[in-house]
């Protein structure tokens, strides 16, 4: 094997040291394995498509062995913050069965295995086919702890509503019945596009759909990539506070006082605003201009207390955001 093949795979299987040796970003509200409640959720945007694997002309072996690196990165984390719920976007289909895979019993001695359910945006993406050049869908997934975790037949997989003049890819939301705790939940994955009008449309989708999917007002989790700031009036669907809102919902990262921008709906004497560490910033991405939360992890308002969110430092070579970790306690 090359040296500078075999420097560039041990830099890879770091990203999972670089994940697990941090255990969060360096807040004042620095939530660890170790201090976090115990319901425990990750929602990371990985950028399938749009990020290449760094494998140049490398052999079919050399190519495989940094797929394989990039799994056991993110496994890591999935097995350092004991995940209950990980929510994936911008996912490429053969990225998705190498995860699926590593995280099924066969692959598990000692840890937990993962259920999933995986939902197709786009039929091919031309970036997916660093991960198999054959099938090439993109999409969003959904993996639960514990095998079976999913209920049978709950997968649900709805096209959000388009502005017919805007550029725009097809979006979805991706949801399942799954156990969590011992209790049965909803939950829900979503990329929402970035285009003003779009956004407007398919944030109050997405909260509708979730709603109208919930059996008899069970618990529901959402994730994913919105593509909007908190504040945000499209935002106001989702959040159960701040001016306009008339959402269900709370978000993991919304006590984080460093993160807190004074204002009517933000007074300093508040415990939550809607805000949060920034999940797309110009340290991950040549492509972000400013740094910003767009990346969110909801839990229904009735259901769930004393949220804590992070998001963790960028990770170089895993993906162009952040990842974003949550933990909760059951309310009732």
């Amino acid at each position: 094997m090359r040296a500078s093949f075999r420097a560039l795979l041990a830099a890879l299987f770091s990203i999972g040291l670089l994940l697990t040796a941090g255990t969060g970003s360096a807040q004042a509200d620095e939530v660890t394995p170790e201090t976090a409640k115990p319901l425990r959720f990750i929602s990371y945007n990985v950028c399938g498509a749009k990020c290449p694997l760094p494998v140049g002309t490398g052999t079919e072996a050399e190519k495989t062995a940094v797929k394989a690196a990039w799994v056991s990165g993110l496994v890591a984390e999935v097995d350092t913050w004991d995940s209950d719920l990980v929510m994936l976007q911008e996912l490429c289909y053969g990225q998705w069965k190498l995860i699926r895979d590593a995280l099924a019993p066969a692959q598990r001695a000692g840890k937990a295995s993962y259920d999933t359910v995986w939902g197709s945006s786009l039929a091919s993406a031309s970036g997916c086919d660093q991960w198999d050049p054959v099938d090439r869908r993109f999409g969003l997934a959904i993996f639960s702890k514990g095998q079976g975790s999913v209920v049978p037949g709950t997968r649900t997989v709805t096209f959000l509503p388009e502005v017919p003049t805007a550029p725009t890819e097809d979006r979805i939301l991706l949801c399942a019945q799954t156990a969590l705790d011992g209790r049965t939940a909803r939950a829900c994955n979503t990329h929402i596009d970035f285009h003003d009008a779009t956004t407007a449309l398919q944030v109050p989708k997405v909260a509708e759909l979730v709603e109208a999917a919930r059996q008899d007002g069970e618990p529901a989790v959402l994730a994913g990539d919105f593509n909007q700031l908190p504040e945000h009036a499209d935002m106001n669907a989702l959040y159960n506070h701040g001016t306009g809102s008339t959402g269900r919902f709370q978000e993991v990262d919304e006590n984080d006082k460093e993160e807190f921008t004074v204002s009517v709906d933000c007074p300093e004497t508040a415990v939550r605003c809607r805000s949060g560490e920034e999940t797309a910033s110009t340290a991950c991405s040549a492509h972000t201009t400013e740094n910003s939360k767009i990346d969110y992890l909801f839990l229904s308002y009735e259901w769930f207390k004393t949220v804590q969110g992070d998001a963790l430092p960028c990770t170089s070579g895993l993906s162009d955001h952040h990842l974003l970790r949550g933990a909760a306690a059951w309310e009732k």
